[in-house]
């Protein structure tokens, strides 16, 4: 049976809601001898990891062990000499969190010229619309400002960078005065793409986890139902 993976909510502190289960995430990879982002369904409390390649060898790096409250680059490594076992705190080439934020991805076009003409051709390139596109017009400065800002229009697409204005019963626009700088454009309308973007939860797994080209590297990450800071109990 596979636990459902739960939820990022809370992840950094108190019990997750909605999960009631400890979220497991394992698998290994071929190394290239170089730094790894290895990427994961939710931010994890734990990752240990298993150098197989250096099993069959007496060699350093062996085995560890990383806590997402360690400071960036920590990780606590099990080493194997001729005789015996040793243990080393990295603290440079060991594990980082290397999250990338989510939120809104940024719609807006620049706006870098509007003619006046009938109708009035805007200019904006790579603005990636398609003719019967509705788009807001914002922040334009000149004397034409007060006819265009803030409000919707459709456009025929002439090319990439160009594109004239309909009102939104399909009447040309004739802009009157001019424009001198600025200004920006928004789709807007059912047709938006998807702008909300999640995280993505990322461990940077540095070389003293890496190791070797060709090294085979086991791992297993860990979310647990609850990880508090209890402090100073002292």
């Amino acid at each position: 049976m596979t636990a459902p993976l739960g939820t990022a909510t809370n992840i950094y502190s108190g019990v997750r809601e909605f999960s009631q289960v400890t979220n497991t995430y394992g698998g290994y990879f071929e190394s290239d001898g170089g730094a790894y982002n290895l990427v994961l369904p939710w931010q994890a409390d734990k990752l240990e990891w298993y150098n197989y390649t250096k099993f069959a060898t007496n060699s350093e790096n062996l085995q560890g062990v990383w806590y997402r409250d360690f400071p960036a680059g920590d990780a606590l490594i099990i080493n194997r000499g001729t005789t015996d076992l040793t243990s080393t705190l990295e603290a440079t080439n060991g594990v980082t969190i290397a999250n990338t934020a989510g939120g809104f991805a940024d719609e807006h076009v620049t706006i870098t010229g509007i003619t006046t003409a009938t109708p009035a051709v805007v200019t904006a390139a790579s603005h990636g619309l398609t003719t019967g596109d509705r788009v807001v017009i914002t922040k334009v400065i000149g004397t034409m400002a007060a006819e265009v800002n803030n409000q919707t229009f459709v456009v025929q697409v002439i090319n990439s960078s160009t594109f004239s204005l309909y009102d939104v019963y399909g009447v040309a626009i004739t802009t009157v005065g001019s424009y001198t700088s600025s200004g920006q454009l928004t789709k807007t309308g059912p047709e938006l793409g998807i702008v909300d973007t999640p995280v993505s939860y990322i461990l940077t797994l540095g070389t003293a986890v890496t190791g070797n080209n060709s090294d085979i590297i086991y791992f297993t990450a860990y979310q647990y139902n609850a990880y508090f800071n209890l402090g100073d109990i002292a």
